[in-house]
This record gives structure tokens, C-alpha cells and sequence, in this order.
């Protein structure tokens, strides 16, 4: 603690002057009267609160004194010093993905209260806030006012989606300005690997270590059998503790309920027989576990597909990947493909995308190939929830469609793309890649048809704040998206990709009498809990070691209740005499 204004202790001769104008005040001297009516009354009264009546004399002496006291210390400007952050610039790295939401208090809440406890110790330095995502969003940038600053934060919200952070991490660092930057990671768990080649860099990583008890819901299938519906939900104990609950499924007339018990670390795939008819469904575990966004899931009965037109010019084993399928291949001549209806057509012949058939379009007709090499990237998209294509080869990619959704790509080039239809692209003949020899290939090629089939009624599946393109065409030209009859957002045609809600959950998609069901669900990997520990890596120089904190506002403040006080010991001694 410090003094910052010396020179105005000579303000120190005023509580002085008080106690002068104390021992000179006008002295009372006794006056006989001739009732001792009033005498009586007073004597009860002192009596009755002795103590009081001698406080009363002399308190507000006191607080008088202790006013003026103050004052000149205000004068003054006291201060104390704390230790400031490392570093001369910081950025926040702020995790809002849904397992953030466990916990209770949730380690979202506890990050923001540690958050806003360190901007107290960033002394005015700049700071800049990052919010994870599939595109990380920098909500303040390069900031000084502490006000500013203690409200983004106060206003984040919880995107649902994938935190990527290795790729939020890589955009965090194009924002640093110079080696005494430090970017502080707020998150659930970071693995040190995943910082281990950033060695000019200096991270903090806030972790929480919170060991938490989870029950998930992984997957929820439903099937259309002889004796009605049939539903199989994966269930998964993540905890180490025996764990109970009831799972119930509903279609908003029907509900069913049957219990379920867990083993630590357990998993179970729990059937339900004989369900109503019904293309929606929904199943909700009822458990007392510390994370609840993974307690839910939602399925839709589309109709299957078991046909398909393939392009005869195409590699043999695209159509022994269907037969494998046990769908019934057809093959056709490319020029008797056009007229086809009724099923996805499969064919590299580019001019079939304008058609009203789904088509599967692999390798193109109307471009030459060039030399590729890298290991596939994918995005999340629902294509690749089971056909992993990490470990697949390609040697050759043809030239990308304009304005056309990629989820896949090789060293920065397009692999396979979505057209605004909902058509699918795969830029590479099959002869030029060794998929076929990967199981993945047939489950991408299950996973194609069933995101051709699509529906009248139904949207598709989408995982939060999704970005895709979508076939939707009203006379309005514009969708009104719901969740619970409540409005949640509009959507444009033609002004540019169809942007999924964040929360999961069961939406309706309206326009005018048009109406279509959409799901937002969770990919697995938010119903995983990890946990973390606090680490730091490297070191960042700091030109100020401490921040300065000023007293003057407690002052200030205490100064203002002594006046309050003074006015009550005021107003009570006039009631008294």
C-alpha cells in the first residue's frame, strides 16, 4: 500500500480544528425549575437506555471526526499494488462448446467468473476474446476498456457445436501482435499434446479437473418391422459409479417408458419392441448424472431406398459397393440416364445435376484430373459419421464446382463437395484412389443414399450452428424455423448457406402451408467428458510487474454511509428531547 499525493496532508489540520471547536464549545450551567414534571420523565428515559444516551452525547463527535479523517486520506489517494498477468497482450480463448455446460455451477459460469477475475489484472493492457467454433469469432479486439470487456464476456452463450481447438488455436495466433502475447485457454481439457509444437508461443491452459458423472445417449435407431415400430438407443455410463435411470420414448401422442441400469463404464443397447407407427420420435433419459445436453436424441423413419441407377462407363466396383449394400443395381448406358426417376442415379456425366434425380456424381466428364496428395480433411457433416476417410488415397482430383458446399478436402483442395440441391460431388474416379480396399468405402456409399432419399416432410439431420446448403424452394422465397411453436429465425432463399440452430432439439421448418421437421443433435464427441489440468507453456516478458489499485472509491463510499449515520444520531436526538 502506497500513498500517491503527499501533498496535501497539510488537510490534516482540519479534524484538528474539530476537536479544538469541541473543547471550546458553549458550556450549559444548571437552571433550577420549579416542576419536576419534565425532571421525571427525562430520568425514565435515561434510565430505560443508559448506554445509549452517553453514546448519543459524544457519537456524533465521532463520526464527525472519523468523516474528516477520511477525507484527508482521500485527499491523499491511497493505493495497493497486485501482480499483473504475464505478458503485454492477451487473448482469450474462450471454449462454448456443449460440454462446457457440465458441471454445477457449470464450468462454463466457472470460466467466465475466472475470466472476469483476470481482467482485473491485466493493468489496461489489450485484450482480445475468442469464441471456438467450426469458424472461431474474435468478439472483441484488442481492448483496454475494462467495461467493455467484462460484458462480451458476460454475454457469451454456449454454441453446442465442436469446439475445434486446434483450429481456433491456429486462428488465435494470426491475431498475436508480438512474443509478449500470451493466449489463455479456457476450457474443460486441453491435452498438452496438442500445444507440444508451439514452442515460440505462450499458452495458459485453464482446465477444469472436476471429475463428473455422464450417462449418454450415443445413437437412436428406429425400424419399421411386421409388429410396428422397433427402436434401439445406445446407451453409455461414462461414470465410474453404478448408475440408474428410466429411458422414455415419445412421438408426441405415444409414450413409452422402461428402466435401464448401468455398470461403471458400461454400454448397452437397450430394444423397444412394438411402437406405435410413427415417422418422429424422441428418446429422453431420465438419470441423475452432472450433464444433461446428451440426455436426448431424436430420430426420423425415412423411407428406404432399395434401388439405384449406375452409370455403366464407371469403375465395376462402384456397383459391387451397392450390390454389397444388397440394394438392387441397375446399369444403364450414360445417354439412357437422363430419363431415369424414382432413384439416385450414380454417374460422372455433370450435365445430370440439373435434373429432378439425386445424383451421385464421381469423377466429372467435362474436365481433366490433375495430381493430388495430402491426407483427406473432412468437416462435420453427417456423411462421415461412419465412413472415416483419413486413411484413403487419392492421386488425382478434378477442378472444383463453383459455390458448391465442400466437406472434404486434400491440402486445400476440394474432394467432395454438396451442390445447393443437395446433390453429392466426388471429385476423383475411383480408379485413382485405393477406397475400395477401406471398409469405409461401402459405409460412405450407405451413408450417400441415405442423404439422397431425403423427404418431403423432413429436412435432414444437422448438428448445431451447421452450415449447408439446402433444397428449399416456396413462393415466399422465405422458411420461418420453430422450435416448440416458438419463432427462433428466418431464412432466405438464395442468401447464401441454410445455418442450422445452435440449441439440438426437434424444429419445424414453415413457408406459408409448407412445413418440414429438421433435428439438431449433438456429434458424439460432446457427449464425451474429459477433464484437465491447469498448465502453462513458455514464458512472455512483462514490462509491469504490478497494477495499481486505487482506495479512493471504498472511501469514498464509507464516507457517504458516516454522513447517512450522522443524520439518523441527528434526527433520533431531536426525537428525545
Amino acid at each position: 500500500m502506497g500513498i500517491e499525493n503527499w501533498g496535501w496532508i497539510w488537510t490534516a489540520i482540519m479534524p484538528l480544528a474539530v476537536i479544538l471547536y469541541y473543547f471550546f464549545r458553549k458550556k450549559y450551567k444548571d437552571q433550577p425549575i420549579s416542576s419536576t414534571l419534565f425532571w421525571q420523565e427525562t430520568m425514565k428515559e435515561i434510565q430505560a437506555s443508559p448506554y445509549l444516551k452517553k453514546l448519543q452525547h459524544h457519537l456524533l463527535f465521532y463520526i464527525q471526526l472519523a468523516a474528516l479523517l477520511l477525507c484527508v486520506l482521500g485527499l491523499l489517494q491511497p493505493y495497493f499494488n497486485s501482480d499483473t498477468l504475464e505478458g503485454n497482450e492477451f487473448i482469450f480463448v474462450v471454449d462454448t462448446s456443449a460440454t462446457m455446460l457440465a458441471g454445477s455451477p457449470s464450468h462454463f459460469e466457472q470460466q467466465k467468473e475466472k475470466m472476469a477475475g483476470l481482467l482485473q489484472q491485466t493493468g489496461g493492457k489489450p485484450v482480445t476474446i475468442v469464441k471456438t467454433g467450426q469458424s472461431p469469432e474474435v468478439l472483441v479486439r484488442d481492448e483496454r476498456d475494462l467495461e467493455v470487456l467484462e460484458q462480451a464476456i458476460e454475454q457469451l452463450q454456449i454454441s453446442y457445436e465442436t469446439a475445434q481447438m486446434e483450429q481456433t488455436l491456429l486462428f488465435a495466433e494470426t491475431l498475436v501482435d508480438n512474443e509478449s502475447t500470451v493466449i489463455h485457454v479456457f476450457t474443460d481439457a486441453l491435452d498438452r499434446t496438442a500445444l507440444a509444437g508451439k514452442t515460440d508461443q505462450v499458452y495458459v491452459v485453464h482446465g477444469i479437473g472436476e471429475p463428473l458423472r455422464n450417462v449418454s445417449i450415443r445413437q437412436f435407431g428406429l425400424a419399421e418391422t411386421d409388429g410396428g415400430m422397433r427402436a434401439i438407443v445406445q446407451v453409455v455410463n461414462e461414470s465410474s459409479e453404478p448408475m440408474s435411470g428410466t429411458l422414455h420414448l415419445s412421438n408426441g401422442e405415444t409414450e413409452k417408458e422402461s428402466a435401464i441400469k448401468l455398470e461403471p463404464k458400461e454400454e448397452i443397447l437397450a430394444p423397444v419392441e412394438g411402437l406405435p407407427t410413427g415417422k418422429l420420435w424422441e428418446a429422453a433419459l431420465e438419470v441423475d448424472d452432472d450433464y444433461n445436453a446428451d440426455n436426448a436424441m431424436a430420430s426420423y423413419v425415412q423411407q428406404p431406398i432399395d434401388a439405384i441407377f449406375i452409370d455403366s462407363s464407371l469403375h465395376e466396383l462402384v456397383a459391387s459397393g451397392f450390390s454389397s449394400l444388397d440394394m438392387k443395381v441397375t446399369s444403364l448406358a450414360p445417354d439412357q440416364l437422363a430419363n431415369q426417376k424414382g432413384a439416385p442415379i450414380v454417374t460422372n456425366q455433370t450435365e445430370l445435376l440439373a435434373g429432378d434425380a439425386p445424383v451421385l456424381l464421381m469423377g466429372r466428364n467435362d474436365e481433366t484430373a490433375s495430381e493430388a496428395a495430402g491426407q483427406i480433411e473432412t468437416t462435420d457433416h453427417p456423411l462421415f459419421t461412419y465412413a472415416a476417410l483419413e486413411e484413403v488415397y487419392v492421386s488425382h482430383l478434378y477442378p472444383a464446382f463453383k459455390n458448391y458446399e465442400t466437406i472434404a478436402s486434400i491440402d486445400g483442395k476440394p474432394f467432395i463437395q454438396v451442390s445447393p440441391e443437395g446433390d453429392l460431388i466426388v471429385l476423383a474416379d475411383i480408379q485413382s484412389t485405393d477406397w475400395p480396399l477401406s471398409p469405409s468405402f461401402p459405409l460412405f456409399l450407405w451413408s450417400a443414399v441415405n442423404e439422397l432419399a431425403g423427404s418431403e416432410s423432413f429436412l435432414g439431420f444437422f448438428q448445431p450452428n451447421e452450415h449447408r446448403s439446402v433444397a428449399l424452394a416456396s413462393s415466399s422465397g422465405e422458411w420461418e424455423i420453430f422450435k416448440d411453436s416458438n419463432y427462433m429465425v428466418s431464412y432466405l432463399e438464395g442468401e447464401g448457406p441454410f445455418i442450422a440452430p445452435a440449441e439440438p432439439g426437434i424444429y419445424d421448418v414453415t413457408s406459408g402451408s409448407e412445413s418440414l421437421k429438421m433435428i439438431v443433435q449433438l456429434s458424439n464427441e460432446e457427449k464425451t467428458l474429459e477433464t484437465g489440468a491447469a498448465y502453462q507453456i513458455g514464458q512472455a516478458a512483462s514490462e509491469e510487474e504490478t497494477v495499481r489499485f486505487s482506495l479512493v472509491p471504498g472511501i469514498l463510499l464509507f464516507i457517504l454511509i458516516l454522513l447517512v449515520a450522522e443524520w439518523e444520531v441527528y434526527r433520533r436526538g431531536i426525537a428525545l428531547r
